[in-house]
């Protein structure tokens, strides 16, 4: 069986125990948590972006957040949604489940504050949050998964690069987002704890639109010395790699004495492809200030390209060139 590979997501990947991962070796995991990383600029990109972080378990509120990321690799976060969106132990009615066979809809409800999700049997999800957010995910072809393997021994994982489009703050938007569902081996006991054991890796998703408007799409996951990675660029045939490298110089947050380190600017190997990146922003979790009191947990933000010549990505997906503004294409 292969281990990580691209594929096509399916209405059976949306199961709380996926038909992909329901064998011995995976030891049928179920689905522990639902996430959605976002980003967008609502003032355009010049200014800072806007980073968005749901993770909800299936049955229950886990934390979100939708924090102003501060100008540089190496600073933090400029206040945002937090304290009026939904957070730990928040009811869900219904929990994480099929809402609809035809159409294939799963989703969950919390009610107040709300969030409501919804992904659909075509690969479209929708979120909300309060009166705040309202977008829909467009994805794109390929989603990356991970089966249990030697750079991931405790879960399974997927994640699936989206366009966002929508309403933030009554204006409308068009982004970047990954959609990921992680699953823990039922064989594991502790699911929560098997679960926290994979925290303890590196993990890059880089997507955009180039000027083209060719879908482009990298991800690395797994322990810092041994990574899985993908690569794909719309019109060639993915590349995958269960040793791709990381190459970059660590750097110690200023802001804090515990050793947390960040990478503001790497280069990602993947088969024959090498992908730069250069970190523009940076948060520290998505609280409303930086969470100081949490060892890691760190972001960098940047943009990315391939090969030896640099691009930038637009904001359109018609092939009609580039677009830097806000407004939706």
């Amino acid at each position: 069986m292969e281990k990580y590979y691209f594929g096509r997501l399916t209405a059976e990947d949306l199961a709380i125990c996926p038909k992909r991962f329901d064998n011995d070796e995976d030891g049928h995991p179920v689905k522990h948590v639902v996430g959605c990383i976002g980003l967008w600029f609502p003032d355009g990109k010049e200014n800072a972006p806007i980073s968005y972080f749901r993770l909800m378990n299936i049955d229950s509120g886990r934390w979100g957040g939708m924090v102003r990321c501060g100008k540089g690799p190496l600073a933090v976060q400029n206040g945002g949604h937090v304290d009026d969106l939904a957070q730990r132990g928040c009811v869900m009615n219904p929990p994480y489940s099929k809402l609809s066979d035809d159409p294939v809809v799963w989703g969950f409800n919390v009610e107040d504050p709300l969030v409501e999700y919804r992904y659909y049997g075509d690969g479209r999800v929708s979120w909300k949050e309060a009166d705040i957010l309202d977008v829909t995910l467009e994805p794109f072809p390929y989603t990356f998964f991970i089966h249990r393997c030697e750079q991931l021994p405790t879960s399974t994982w997927y994640t699936n690069p989206c366009i966002i489009r929508g309403v933030y703050e009554g204006r409308p938007i068009v982004g970047m987002a990954c959609h990921t569902d992680q699953h823990v081996p039922q064989d594991t006991g502790d699911l929560e704890a098997a679960w926290q054991n994979t925290t303890d890796y590196v993990v890059a998703n880089l997507a955009g639109l180039r000027d083209d408007g060719r879908k482009e799409f990298a991800v690395v996951k797994g322990f810092a010395d041994h990574l899985v990675g993908g690569y794909w660029l719309e019109g060639e045939e993915p590349v995958v790699d269960g040793n791709a490298r990381l190459i970059g110089e660590w750097v110690r947050l200023p802001y804090v004495d515990d050793g947390t380190c960040v990478m503001p600017d790497f280069e990602i190997q993947i088969g024959s492809k090498t992908i730069h990146f250069h970190g523009k922003w940076g948060l520290k979790g998505w609280t409303k200030g930086p969470n100081l009191d949490k060892h890691g947990q760190s972001q960098v933000i940047g943009d990315f390209y391939e090969g030896d010549v640099p691009y930038e990505h637009g904001m359109r997906s018609d092939g009609a060139g580039k677009k830097n503004g806000h407004e939706p294409a």
